[in-house]
Parts: C-alpha cells; sequence; structure tokens
C-alpha cells in the first residue's frame, strides 16, 4: 500500500482532497446535541391521582400497569413506587431488546388500559425511555403561553394552536405541557324538582353518554373504490347540551336545560403554575436522539412565529429557555480555540523544523485526518457533542505527532519514489506501535456497562477514528506527497543540550531512577488528595444557578394557603436584578419555588442574597409539615 502510493502522488492528491471535501459537508451535518445519545435498556412509566392515598394508588393504578406491562414480550422485570398522588414506575428489559418497539408495544397496553383506570387517572399515564439524573438532557425548548386568562383557557389555546404545529417539526420527540387544567362541564340539578317531575336522576346520566355517538354504518362504493360512512353525532357547544332530550313520565320530552344548570368550569386538580408571577402553560419541548438540536431550534422558532399570528388577543408565547443557544456558543469557541491550537501548532513545527514545506506537510496530513474522522462520525451516525468532540481533539495530538516522525525519516533518504516507500514502511512498526499504545487506553470502554457506557462510548469512538485516520495520513499521504533528502537549518544548541541531557541521566541512572519515582508518588499523593470528585452528568452545557424552596402541608389543610405561601415567598425573587425565570407550582398539600439566574446573574452574590431572603422568611412560617430551602452549588 505505501508502495503504491509512494507511485502515485496524483492519485493521492485527488483522494486526500476528496476526503477533505467529504469531511467538510459530513461535520455541517453532523447532528448536533449538547449531550451523548442514551437509549438504556429501561422504560419509566408514571401515572397521577391527585390526592389518592399510597393505598389507593397501589390498589387501581399501579397493580393493573404493572400486570399489563408484565406480558409485553422483551420485559425482564418490573418495580413500581407508589406515593400520594402518584404511582412510578422502572421497566428493566432484556438487554437484547429493542427499547423502541418495546415502549411502542407498553404504549398500546396503556391504551388498552386507560378504561379500567380511575377517571382522574387516565389522562396521566406517561411512558418514556428512562434516562438517569446524570445523563439527563435538558429540554430543548421551553415556552411560556402567557395571557390574562385562565389556565384552562391558555391549556385549550396552546393544545389547540400552538402543540400540533410544533410536534409534526422533524426532530421534535414530544411536547409536554405543564399547568394545564382541564377544560370540562359541571350540570347540577335540583333534585326535589326531578321528584315533582318524575324524572329519574339516571336518566340525566344516561343522556349525556349517550350524546357523543360515533358509529360506522358501512361502505359506499363509488368509481370503484370504497369510502367509509360514519355517523358523528358530538355536542359542540354549551347550547347543544342545553337542547339534550330527557326522557320523563307518559312519553313527556324534557330539555337537558329546563331541567339543570349547565356552565363550564376548569379542573387544575388542585393545583397552580406561575412564571415570573403571571398565570402560564408551559410547553417543554424535547428533541429526537439523532436531531441536530441548532435546527431544530431554528424550525421550532419559525413555527412558533406563524403560530402567534393566530393566537387571540392578549395571548403571547416567550421562550424562557433555549438550549440551542449555549451550544452555538460553546461551538464557537471550539472552533476559535481549534483554530487558534493549530495555528500554535503550525508555528511551534514551523521553529522546530524550519522548513515550510515539512510544516505544510505535517498540517496538512493532519487537516485530512481530522476531515476522516467527521466523515466516520457522519457515517456511523455519532452526534457531535462535547465528548465526541473532546475525543477527536485528544486524537489530533497523535495526528502531528505521527506525521511528524514520517517526515523527519523523509529527510534521511533520497527523493525518490522508492526510497520514501522503503522510509515509510521502515518507520512503520514504529508509528503503529506507539498509536496502538495509546489506543490500549480505549479496550476498558469496551466492558463499561449501563450509564458509563451510554456516555463515553461515542467518545471513544471519536478517538478511535482519530487514531486510525493518524496512521493512514502518516504512512500513505506523507510518503507519496512529500520530498526526501537532507534539511538544512535545526537547532544545534538545543540539540547539543539534548546530548548533555541524555549523558547526564545515563551516568546517574540510580538519582534519575530515585527522582522519577518521586516526582510519580508526589503527583499520586495530589490527585488523591487535592482533585475533587465530581459526577460527570454536568458535560454538555452551561449550567445555570438556580435557588429553590419547598413546603408542604399536613393534610386536611386549606390548599389556599399552600398558594398563599408560595406567593409570599415568589415576591422575593420576581423583578430581581440578575433573576432569569421565576417557577411557582403546587397542589393541594404541597407547593415549590425555583429561581433560576442569567448567567451573569448566577456569578453575582444575588443568587444567595435571594436564598438568604426565602430563608427568613420561611423560619416565620409555622403549620407546615416540611419547608426547605436549597441553596445555589456555588461556592
Amino acid at each position: 500500500m505505501i508502495r503504491w502510493a509512494a507511485g502515485r502522488p496524483a492519485v493521492v492528491w485527488a483522494l486526500a482532497t476528496g476526503i477533505v471535501i467529504a469531511g467538510g459537508v459530513a461535520f455541517t451535518r453532523l447532528p448536533l446535541a449538547t449531550r451523548t445519545t442514551v437509549e438504556l435498556p429501561q422504560i419509566s412509566v408514571s401515572a397521577g391521582w391527585v390526592g389518592a392515598s399510597p393505598e389507593l394508588i397501589e390498589t387501581y393504578i399501579t397493580s393493573p400497569i404493572e400486570s399489563a406491562i408484565q406480558g409485553v414480550r422483551g420485559v425482564r422485570k418490573v418495580s413500581s413506587t407508589s406515593t400520594e398522588g402518584s404511582a412510578s414506575l422502572q421497566v428493566d428489559l432484556d438487554p437484547a431488546a429493542d427499547v423502541t418497539l418495546t415502549r411502542l408495544a407498553i404504549l398500546e397496553r396503556m391504551e388498552t388500559l386507560r378504561s379500567d383506570l380511575p377517571q382522574q387517572a387516565r389522562n396521566s399515564v406517561r411512558v418514556s425511555n428512562y434516562v438517569p439524573t446524570e445523563l439527563d438532557e435538558a429540554p430543548l425548548l421551553e415556552i411560556s403561553v402567557i395571557g390574562a386568562y385562565t389556565p384552562g383557557a391558555l391549556t385549550k389555546i396552546a393544545e389547540d394552536r400552538v402543540v400540533p404545529g410544533v410536534s409534526a417539526i422533524p426532530g421534535v420527540a414530544g411536547v409536554d405541557v405543564r399547568g394545564r387544567a382541564s377544560n370540562g362541564v359541571v350540570v347540577s340539578y335540583d333534585a326535589s324538582r326531578l321528584r315533582q317531575l318524575g324524572v329519574d336522576p339516571s336518566e340525566l346520566t344516561r343522556a349525556l353518554g349517550e350524546a357523543r355517538q360515533v358509529a360506522a354504518l358501512g361502505l359506499d362504493s363509488e368509481r370503484g373504490g370504497e369510502r367509509a360512512i360514519v355517523l358523528r353525532d358530538t355536542p359542540k357547544a354549551l347550547e347543544d347540551l342545553h337542547r339534550i332530550a330527557i326522557r320523563g313520565p307518559a312519553g313527556r320530552v324534557f330539555a337537558l336545560g329546563e331541567l339543570a344548570a349547565i356552565r363550564p368550569e376548569e379542573d387544575a386538580q388542585g393545583g397552580f403554575y406561575r412564571i415570573n408571577g403571571k398565570t402560564a402553560v408551559t410547553l417543554t419541548i424535547t428533541r429526537q436522539a439523532s436531531a441536530d438540536a441548532i435546527k431544530t431550534v431554528a424550525r421550532v422558532r419559525e413555527q412558533l412565529t406563524r403560530s402567534a399570528e393566530a393566537l387571540p388577543p392578549g395571548i403571547a408565547l416567550r421562550i424562557e429557555s433555549d438550549q440551542s443557544e449555549d451550544l452555538a456558543k460553546q461551538l464557537r469557541d471550539l472552533l476559535i480555540r481549534g483554530a487558534i491550537a493549530f495555528g500554535a501548532v503550525g508555528l511551534v513545527l514551523l521553529l522546530t523544523l524550519r522548513a515550510v514545506r515539512s510544516t505544510a506537510l505535517v498540517l496538512g496530513s493532519a487537516a485530512v485526518a481530522i476531515a476522516g474522522t467527521a466523515l466516520g462520525l457522519y457515517l456511523l451516525e455519532i452526534p457531535a457533542n462535547l465528548l465526541t468532540l473532546a475525543g477527536l481533539a485528544m486524537g489530533i495530538g497523535i495526528l502531528v505527532q505521527n506525521g511528524l516522525v514520517v517526515v523527519e525519516r523523509l529527510h534521511t533518504v533520497a527523493d525518490t519514489a522508492d526510497a520514501r516507500a522503503a522510509a515509510g514502511r521502515r518507520i512503520a512498526p514504529a508509528v503503529i506501535g506507539s498509536t496502538l499504545t495509546t489506543a490500549v487506553v480505549l479496550f476498558p470502554f469496551l466492558f463499561l456497562q449501563g450509564n458509563a457506557r451510554a456516555a463515553f462510548m461515542p467518545f471513544a469512538a471519536a478517538f478511535a477514528l482519530a487514531l486510525f485516520w493518524s496512521v493512514g495520513t502518516a504512512l500513505v499521504l506523507i510518503p507519496a506527497v512529500g520530498h526526501g533528502g537532507d534539511v538544512k537549518g535545526g537547532w544545534s544548541r538545543l540539540s547539543r543540550f539534548y546530548h548533555v541531557l541524555v549523558r547526564a541521566t545515563l551516568r546517574w541512572r540510580i538519582a534519575t531512577i530515585v527522582v522519577t519515582v518521586a516526582t510519580i508518588g508526589v503527583m499520586t499523593w495530589g490527585f488523591i488528595s487535592k482533585v475533587p470528585r465530581n459526577a460527570w452528568g454536568g458535560w454538555g452545557g452551561e449550567r445555570r444557578e438556580r435557588v429553590s424552596a419547598s413546603v408542604s402541608f399536613p393534610r386536611g389543610s386549606d390548599p389556599e394557603q399552600v398558594e398563599r405561601l408560595v406567593r409570599e415567598l415568589e415576591s422575593v425573587a420576581v423583578g430581581r436584578p440578575g433573576v432569569g425565570i421565576v417557577r411557582a407550582m403546587g397542589g393541594r398539600q404541597s407547593g415549590q419555588l425555583v429561581v433560576e439566574f442569567t448567567p451573569e446573574g448566577g456569578r453575582t452574590e444575588v443568587p444567595w442574597l435571594i436564598a438568604d431572603e426565602l430563608t427568613q422568611r420561611a423560619t416565620l412560617v409555622g403549620g407546615t409539615d416540611n419547608i426547605n430551602v436549597q441553596p445555589p452549588e456555588g461556592t
């Protein structure tokens, strides 16, 4: 291979140019993400029933869901936790099971089971891929629907006019609505009046149940095709409910509006949700694992602009958080630093080699290897995130090192194809051996399991690709397009100093060994005792500082008391400089306040001041079960 390439420099030039172009195009099409793609063989299922005790949750929600899931193919074990108002299940799958297909099968079982669950819990069942906290990626976008409307009206506007358009965008995995309230109708009647008229109250229930009729009547054959005929009779407004017929005695027929009062009513299940002190509904948008975060956000923003034009007066869409902004900033910084590093490497090579042609050859081979690595990432569908780019950056040093070794070897042979090929073959064992010693550190990654494997395998893949291309470009590209022969120049004083240092090291071998062992011991001690241990889950974006406060009251307490207390705590943070978002949420017995700061505000004393004020307010509150203020994590 080396001899073939050395005799065909034009072909090698063409191949190198093609790889650079293909790698450049592939890099622009790599799906950009903040973190690595995670698809563990686990699935999470959750459901809620506000106000229900753990015993009721276990009997009417957890047990039926467990029974339905255990029959799904590929499920190995189901673990569940039932608490007051909610059920959480973790489904462990067989290692060989297809996570996507199994999740779809569980979703089908949940749809079949929905009618058997309590009415208040039927719409609360959620099925999603399990992602551990340290690998959990923040939502791609958070959008608030804000206006002088009730939570039910905001929910209907969001679900009817915003969610459908956003959900249909390529790259969007799902849209979750927070702060929702169900819109319904309350039908109330006077029992004594119904007795006077001889109308059984069950007739009202029956008539309401039969008010929505959807039935298939048959097929209509026309022009060689078939068309389904479906009867749809569904009330579309309160006036339609008023006209529903109720049977009375002696064949008498009443309208429902004559017998009962009908009024619209919202059901927030005792909860509340506000953003920066205003009633709001928040749409949490997540991306598909293989989708480009920046391009997906751009498409979502275009759709939001179109949706905003169709909203009622007084309704606004406000983007609360956008992960693509941090990602774009990181990529810009990475490109700038990469260019600076590449230029610095070129400058060092130019100063040490003192030959423009040799420097350009080493840098050119590194550029081809980088392009080849980007092409490999694209073909293997590995997204570009901080871990994969870190692996690529670590491989750049090997790229330059291998190229430099081969270039120096070419200086010692004649400028002929045979001589350059022979030099490449002689240096190949050393280049391959040194690269393999570096690649050995990747072998433990093959035995990683669970979360660590999901996080670091893309890093190892990028690093391995960079090493592979470094060997190829050094042993094939450089002998083909390089030049042999001695090169004048060099650093004579540096060479003499190196010779003196080597002779002294060989003369004082015992002292050299003692100093080396002592240095390794001191560095190991410093690493063990001084380097802090932190979770690696923080990779993937600038983490905003936050302060949170939570409060809970004993069962039977006034639900309005929770909202009053949270609103009081909310007033401490809303409108303060450096505060980005203030979220207030809660239910009948508990509430929570989360204060997120801007990147600039998080680096000041504001988070600590707000945490102190919240703590002072909390100490004055009585009658609670528990109240806790979580200060910022920074120091």
